[in-house]
């Protein structure tokens, strides 16, 4: 009795993993290997075809009722593992939950990867939605039935995302998630943390794992946030939204900004290397409004307000300090 029954088991495990695979796009009534297992046993047949009418039957319920079924079957585990006689219940419970870990997995509809070189790059997303890559970014974008995530990987976008309660849109970088219905927001991303300003709307920003993430704080527009890569909030202000995600218009406001990070900025928006050598004492602050490609003509301009000349050869150029 005992063989057989792990026979069936065996059996049921099989019709699972084609059942799965069937699910992930393959045919399986053109599948030489597949219609052997088939037509090993009218066992074979019986027990594939019960378990394809329990997924179909789940597949048919609402989400409120997948939601009570999914709880329900938490519920008996827990009950059973407080009694002794657990054969039953437990190989039940486990049963339904592994058909909804593999079921009602979010599959993706459209995946896609970006990055940019030296230009600013404009995209619409399937669900309408807009994001525009700053130079030097990297995101992938991962849309299934249930939510739509961007992964930004390096650099900085701006979102004006298409409003859709039943699909939340997530923006991510490591743990921290930007969690959003319908909004226009900017999120950048450095070193040792991460920028986030709003320009409409309202976002949640979380912390963690999807199930275990809890929110740090909510922005509304007008606010920006500084936040490091483990959850802390470094700052968090209100700003008039002029100054909010200017690249978007090409171009780059400084405010005291030292040269060093001036033209690290200016950087990305060139394929020239640029050497910066100074003194480190000097930090040569830079303040006003410049065009993102202009690069060159700041150049021009840098010798006459400091003490400082500017070498060209080919793509290289050097920065270097007046010797007095």
């Amino acid at each position: 009795m005992r063989k057989k029954v792990l026979n069936k088991k065996l059996i049921l495990e099989e019709a699972r993993h084609w059942l799965s695979s069937e699910q992930e796009g393959l045919e399986l009534y053109s599948n030489e290997e597949f219609l052997s297992w088939l037509n090993t046993s009218l066992e074979h047949k019986q027990i594939f075809e019960e378990e394809k009418e329990f997924r179909n039957k789940i597949f048919s319920l609402s989400s409120k009722e997948k939601e009570k079924l999914s709880e329900k079957t938490k519920q008996e585990l827990k009950r059973a593992r407080a009694f002794k006689n657990i054969k039953i219940l437990i190989p039940l419970a486990a049963c339904i939950l592994i058909t909804f870990v593999f079921l009602f997995k979010p599959k993706e509809i459209y995946t896609q990867e970006f990055f940019t070189e030296n230009k600013i790059q404009k995209l619409k997303l399937p669900d309408k939605s807009k994001i525009l890559l700053d130079a030097k970014t990297k995101i992938k974008v991962a849309f299934s039935d249930e939510k739509r995530e961007v992964f930004l990987e390096e650099g900085r976008v701006l979102f004006k995302v298409s409003s859709n309660k039943d699909r939340p849109f997530l923006v991510r970088n490591n743990s921290i998630i930007v969690h959003v219905v319908g909004t226009k927001f900017e999120v950048s991303k450095e070193k040792e943390k991460v920028n986030i300003s709003v320009l409409e709307g309202a976002v949640a920003i979380r912390y963690g794992e999807d199930e275990y993430s809890k929110i740090i704080t909510h922005l509304e527009k007008g606010d920006i946030l500084d936040i490091s890569n483990f959850g802390k909030v470094n700052s968090m202000k209100k700003v008039s939204l002029s100054k909010i995600a200017n690249w978007k218009d090409e171009k780059v406001v400084f405010n005291q900004t030292s040269l060093t990070n001036a033209i690290k900025e200016f950087s990305k928006y060139t394929n020239k290397e640029i050497d910066v050598n100074l003194n480190s004492s000097n930090i040569y602050p830079i303040t006003g409004e410049f065009s993102l490609y202009g690069i060159d003509k700041f150049l021009e301009y840098l010798p006459l307000i400091y003490p400082l000349k500017i070498e060209k050869n080919k793509n290289k150029i050097k920065i270097l300090e007046k010797k007095s």
